[in-house]
């Protein structure tokens, strides 16, 4: 798999998201409500859940061919294991998307500190969430830095982070609503699409290490 066709799939992937989006505007603009389908349990929510449930899966299965790949390699480092901690993080925030744990967490701490009213920074936590992983990708720099597209999409994801996070302190306005919920979903899809380059870029060294070890056997 080369990284021209990951550059077709990511232009893919990125523009069934931005359809969608597209979509859900009009769509609640025609109910008199743009931000109707960005709301919990709506389509876009829907749509973040299951990137988020794919590129769980997606990183599990990279952690398995590292880990064959690995067995190869001198040496036999376990920064692979990345992808598996990835795999996990990602199927709880799949769970988060579908069940809003993150959803009041300011709230808990502002009670904890006696603060009864919403300090209306939801976009804490979702910060929280971003700093742990940015800490996470740095200890394994060496593992996403073997493949240059995981490094770009990656980057790109974590830039549509940022705007969400930003996005969603202060008062909820429809436009608010509707710009973060897009920021978000587009950020999902550039993990997902950052693990799939991983993919593609392992199962390339999988398929030149069996035709090393084939033309090896037709040399014995």
């Amino acid at each position: 798999m080369s990284e021209a066709w990951t550059r077709r799939v990511a232009l893919i992937f990125y523009t069934i998201n931005l359809i969608a989006i597209v979509v859900a505007v009009a769509d609640g603009i025609a109910k008199g409500e743009p931000a109707l389908r960005f709301q919990e349990r709506q389509a876009i929510t829907y749509l973040s859940s299951n990137q988020l449930g794919a590129t769980a899966l997606l990183g599990w299965i990279v952690f398995l061919l590292r880990d064959r790949l690995r067995r190869g390699d001198a040496a036999r480092d376990h920064a692979h294991w990345f992808w598996a901690v990835s795999a996990a993080g990602f199927f709880y925030l799949m769970l988060d998307e579908s069940f809003q744990f993150h959803e009041g967490m300011d709230n808990g701490v502002a009670r904890f500190f006696g603060v009864k009213e919403d300090p209306k920074l939801d976009g804490a936590s979702t910060l929280a969430y971003g700093l742990a992983a940015a800490g996470l990708c740095y200890w394994f720099r060496s593992e996403i830095f073997r493949y240059r597209q995981t490094v770009q999409l990656f980057a790109a994801g974590g830039v549509f982070l940022v705007v969400t996070s930003l996005l969603d302190t202060g008062q909820a306005t429809q436009p608010k609503i509707v710009l973060e919920e897009s920021a978000k979903l587009l950020g999902v899809v550039s993990f997902f699409l950052g693990h799939l380059a991983a993919f593609a870029g392992m199962a390339s060294e999988i398929r030149q290490d069996l035709g090393i070890e084939a033309a090896g056997s037709r040399q014995l």
